[in-house]
């Protein structure tokens, strides 16, 4: 797997983790706690994948988001 590989898993890991939060009952303010620890860290793969979960969960629903991601795998 090359960095760049290694990089978009990780920053997709980070996502589904975010968004497996959220339908555990986490909320968006909860999430943006997290965003920036992970700014403080300097953990950007991280921030790019909660970031990623944020905004769209802000414009979608999780069950078009799940369906988007089983279209996508």
């Amino acid at each position: 797997m090359t960095k760049e590989e290694e990089r978009k898993r990780s920053i997709n890991d980070f996502y589904l983790m975010a968004l497996y939060d959220i339908e555990q009952g986490y909320t968006i303010e909860e999430l943006e706690d997290t965003l920036s620890l992970y700014i403080d860290i300097e953990e950007y793969e991280g921030c790019a994948g909660i970031l990623k979960a944020i905004n769209e969960i802000k414009y979608d629903t999780i069950i078009n988001i799940k369906e988007k991601q089983r279209d996508e795998d």
